[in-house]
C-alpha cells in the first residue's frame, strides 16, 4: 500500500495551482465546484480564494475553462456603469436599453433594475438619456414582457407592476395598443392559446423522456430560441419555480429561470413540452450540455 500526506509539501502560488489542476483532471470531465475540491483535495479552497483573491481568479490563473468549473460572478455596480461607458463609446448619441447591457454582461434582462434600481438614474450616472418615452413597442416585446413580470411574481402581474422593475415596457404602451390592461392580458392569452405548436395539448405534468437516437422526437435539429407561448406553457406546469432546487423569483427577486432542455439542445434535443423543464440560472449552468432523465419536480439528475 502507498501512504501519502494529505497536505501539500509546499505552498507555493505553483503548488496551490497544481493541486487544483490536479483535482480537476481527477474528476474526468464531472463538474469542479469548491465543495468536491474540498473532498478531494490536499489543501482547503480558502487557501486558495485568500492567496489569488477569489475562487474564481484561482481557477483562471489555473487556465481551467467555465465549462469543467463555472464562474458564479457577483455583478457589482460599477461593473454595469463601466459596461454603459464602453456602450456609449461605440455607440454615440444612441441610448442604451437595460436589455441591451444585460446581454453585454451576461444577465437576464431585468436583473440590473431588480438588484440597482430605476433604469433612469443608472443611465445618468455615466450621463446617458433615457430611451425617448413613447417608444412604439411590438406586440412580442409588450407579451414577453409580461411573461417577464408573470415569472416574477409567480402569478399574473397586476396593471400598477408594469411601472415597476423588472417591467421594461410602462403602461401607456399597453393601453395605446389594446386600449387597457385587462384587453393586453387577453390579447397575451389568446396569442398563447393559438400558437400553432400547443394547440391540442392540454397542460399537464411532463413525463420522463427516454432519449434514443433513433425516436422520432430528436430526429430533426431545431432552432435554439424556444417560443414565447411555450415557455408560458412550461413555466405554468411548473408552477414559475426552478424544479431542481424549488427556486422562484417570487420568493426571492435575485432568482432568475430559464427554460432549459432536459435532453441538450446541442446533441438533438427538440422543443417540445416533454423535453422542456424550469431551471434557476445556477441549476442551469450547473447542468451544462449532461443528458438528464428527470421529470420536472424530480431531484434526481444532478446527483
Amino acid at each position: 500500500m502507498k501512504f501519502e500526506l494529505t497536505t501539500l509539501d509546499e505552498y507555493s502560488d505553483e503548488s496551490l495551482l497544481a493541486e487544483l489542476r490536479r483535482v480537476a483532471d481527477s474528476l474526468q470531465g464531472q463538474r469542479l465546484t469548491r465543495e468536491r475540491f474540498d473532498s478531494l483535495g490536499r489543501v482547503h479552497s480558502s487557501t486558495l480564494h485568500n492567496r489569488f483573491g477569489s475562487w474564481a481568479a484561482a481557477l483562471d490563473k489555473a487556465g481551467i475553462s467555465e465549462s469543467v468549473a463555472p464562474r458564479f460572478r457577483v455583478l457589482n455596480r460599477e461593473a454595469v456603469l463601466e459596461t454603459l461607458r464602453e456602450f456609449a463609446a461605440a455607440n454615440p448619441g444612441k441610448s442604451a436599453t437595460e436589455k441591451e447591457i444585460a446581454e453585454r454582461l451576461g444577465m437576464h434582462r431585468g436583473a440590473i433594475t431588480r438588484r440597482f434600481g430605476k433604469w433612469e438614474t443608472i443611465l445618468a450616472e455615466v450621463g446617458l438619456d433615457p430611451v425617448p418615452l413613447g417608444r412604439r413597442y411590438t406586440d412580442e416585446e409588450c407579451f414577453e414582457n409580461i411573461l417577464t413580470l408573470w415569472t416574477h411574481y409567480g402569478r399574473q402581474p397586476n396593471f400598477g407592476e408594469l411601472k415597476c422593475p423588472p417591467s421594461v415596457v410602462g403602461p401607456k404602451a399597453y393601453i395605446r395598443r389594446w386600449g387597457g390592461w385587462r384587453a393586453a392580458l387577453t390579447a397575451f392569452v389568446k396569442s398563447i392559446n393559438e400558437s400553432p405548436e400547443l394547440q391540442a395539448q392540454p397542460v399537464q405534468s411532463a413525463p420522463s423522456p427516454v432519449f434514443q437516437k433513433d425516436t422520432p422526437q430528436y430526429a430533426e435539429p431545431v432552432p435554439r430560441s424556444i417560443s414565447l407561448a411555450l415557455r408560458y406553457r412550461v413555466l405554468v406546469r411548473d408552477k414559475f419555480r426552478c424544479v431542481i432546487c424549488g427556486a422562484s423569483p417570487a420568493k426571492d427577486g435575485t432568482v432568475e429561470l430559464h427554460v432549459d432542455h432536459i435532453f441538450p439542445w446541442s446533441r438533438g434535443g427538440q422543443n417540445t413540452e416533454e423535453n422542456l423543464r424550469t431551471l434557476c440560472f445556477k441549476c442551469n449552468l450547473g447542468k451544462g450540455d449532461k443528458v438528464e432523465n428527470a421529470q420536472p419536480g424530480s431531484q434526481e439528475g444532478l446527483r
